[in-house]
């Protein structure tokens, strides 16, 4: 699988992260593994297909929620997907949808854009193409909504540490009480405060095992802000669906959070 990533485009950086394609050559169907995920996704199926875990299709352009647990799909190859990473808050300015609406599900779109629009993102030829017509679509349908600043500037700052550190100073420095700093949070990225920081430091840790930076499992969850070693198992567990010594084992092409399973 071949993955990159590029800019977002001017005036929409604080709902865009990023925009991202990912290829894959493997003919026929192969099972894959969706990770835990703290942000959503738009994406956009430009060649091939993909079976949901609940045996549906999925839609050719989708919002993929954030992810609370691993999850599975398949994919029919040769594919190539076009995909957008969004800010939590985002899926409420472009779609009227609270983020929690939309945690661990995956949305058809294909109502929310024109045939047109349909047509030029799935047959755009390169990302940037593709990336534009997707921006001109968002500012279409972007509404005037409500946005809370104090926890935008939290989510960002915790992405921005990996995770790692205690809630507390978070919540001393927002000037909250412990309730309302929760509530705000959770309406802000459909998550608890406590979920959000575990998905973060995990993500962190099977990063640095692919990059190679800790020697072994136990560097890793020290140098992740983890306890022990046995939280560490426990949440990757959890939020990829294998301990960590099978999932270096057994998965043969990792990007990012989406995984071809042997």
């Amino acid at each position: 699988m071949h993955y990159r990533t590029f800019l977002p485009p001017k005036g929409l950086q604080s709902l865009v992260r990023f925009g991202w394609t990912l290829d894959s050559l493997t003919e026929g169907p192969a099972p894959h593994r969706l990770l835990a995920e703290s942000c959503p996704n738009i994406v956009v199926i430009q060649h091939g297909s993909f079976t949901e875990a609940d045996g549906s299709r999925a839609a050719d352009i989708h919002l993929a929620g954030a992810l609370s647990r691993a999850t599975g799909n398949t994919g029919h190859g040769p594919f190539k997907l076009f995909g957008i990473y969004l800010w939590p808050w985002a899926v409420r300015v472009f779609f009227g949808l609270e983020p929690v609406e939309t945690q661990d599900r995956f949305i058809s779109l294909e109502e929310c854009v024109s045939p047109e629009e349909q047509s030029r993102l799935i047959n755009a030829s390169d990302p940037h193409g593709a990336m534009d017509v997707a921006a001109a679509w968002l500012f279409r349908i972007r509404k005037e909504v409500e946005r809370d600043p104090l926890p935008e500037t939290l989510v960002r700052r915790m992405i921005e540490a990996h995770g790692s550190g205690q809630l507390d100073p978070y919540i001393t420095n927002s000037g909250l009480a412990r309730r309302q700093f929760e509530r705000r949070f959770k309406a802000c990225t459909g998550f608890s405060p406590a979920l959000f920081q575990r998905i973060l430091r995990f993500q962190y840790t099977y990063r640095l095992i692919e990059r190679g930076v800790a020697r072994n499992l136990t560097e890793v969850a020290l140098e992740a802000g983890y306890f022990d070693q046995s939280h560490f198992i426990r949440d990757f567990k959890r939020f990829s669906g294998l301990d960590p010594k099978a999932y270096f084992r057994k998965v043969p092409e990792k990007v990012d959070n989406f995984v071809r399973l042997a």
